[in-house]
């Protein structure tokens, strides 16, 4: 029953959303006021806001998912977890969370502020859950829950900078990328079948016969969203006081030029593989999400190390539950 648990989290990528409070405290142009313990905390928070959003998405659309052969695994779809379960598991999470924010109380107005921005964060998460398969677009509210989490751990430090705000910003296009164009290319099969209203369905993205076509005007889509999230990664060196070192500009280059290549090659499939495609996110997840902590880096150089965490955490959880390193089986 444990186990299930974990599984129905997506723990592969619980890393991915649980570091974002924690980026929005680190890019504070004051973080020496920050404690371990703190960021711990807020780590603990994104998880708990993680797991919230995951299990409410499995629960509504559970339907959806029963049409896929390869989603049998996921413990919804094959009745190890039963819809209240994973209701009350979902709730807990998200109360969880607001009793952990208690830990940043300092005065009743800040406190009020950050409750407000917490829950915006559920609000939005929430919002996308329930209309994600109804009305096209509806992954700019998962994204504005992402931006609204790196906030809520700004604003444990102080008032958000517009480093702050620019951080948020990336997170948001990560994850908007992530579900409008990894998401829809992993799930296009049973996502037509089931009558989703996709952005990636409107723009004529199918699979027919097995072979997998996507349109010209959904790869520009995805191609726009990434050279907007490498814009605003360039933006603090150029336009905010912060420096860069040659070896910073070249790493994130590199890893710039790499997730542009592998971008490619997920649009290069022809032949529905969901195996491959898998493959493919994990790699391109990866190196997007590095490049924000090696961007802060010019505060601290250890911010760096965040970069580590999203990966070590996607291959330990899925060495620990799938026994393979690059494609978690409930993805």
């Amino acid at each position: 029953m444990f186990r299930d648990y974990l599984e129905i989290t997506r723990l592969f990528n619980m890393g991915l959303t649980a570091v974002a409070p924690v980026l929005g405290a680190l890019s504070m142009w004051n973080i020496g006021t920050l404690s371990l313990l703190e960021l711990f905390f807020l780590f603990i928070i994104g998880s708990f806001a993680h797991a919230y959003g995951f299990v409410l998405n499995d629960v509504i659309d559970i339907k959806v998912d029963k049409l896929s052969k390869e989603l049998t695994t996921r413990p919804l779809v094959r009745g190890s977890i039963t819809r209240k379960q994973a209701i009350t598991f979902a709730v807990l999470c998200m109360i969880g969370s607001f009793l952990l924010s208690f830990f940043f109380y300092s005065e009743l107005q800040r406190y009020i502020l950050l409750l407000f921005i917490l829950l915006a964060a559920y609000l939005f998460a929430t919002v996308y859950d329930i209309a994600s398969k109804k009305y096209p677009g509806m992954d700019l509210f998962v994204a504005g829950a992402i931006f609204f989490l790196i906030l809520f751990g700004a604003t444990t430090i102080g008032t958000p900078t517009l480093l702050a705000y620019v951080v948020a910003l990336i997170g948001g296009l990560q994850v908007l990328f992530m579900n409008m164009i990894n998401g829809a290319i992993k799930d296009i099969d049973h996502d037509k079948e089931g009558s989703a209203n996709t952005v990636a369905i409107r723009l004529g993205a199918k699979v027919h016969a097995g072979i997998m076509a996507l349109p010209l005007s959904f790869k520009t889509t995805g191609y726009l969203i990434e050279t907007g999230r490498i814009l605003l990664i360039f933006l603090p060196f150029v336009c905010f006081d912060l420096h860069a070192e040659l070896w910073q500009i070249i790493l994130l280059l590199i890893l710039a030029i790499l997730t542009f290549m592998f971008i490619y090659k997920l649009y290069s499939i022809k032949t529905f593989d969901r195996s491959r495609i898998r493959r493919l996110i994990g790699v391109i997840v990866i190196f997007m999400y590095a490049t924000t902590p090696i961007m802060l880096s010019s505060l601290h150089i250890y911010i760096m190390l965040v970069a580590l965490i999203p990966p070590l955490w996607f291959f330990g959880s899925n060495l620990l539950l799938h026994k393979t390193i690059f494609e978690p089986k409930t993805m």
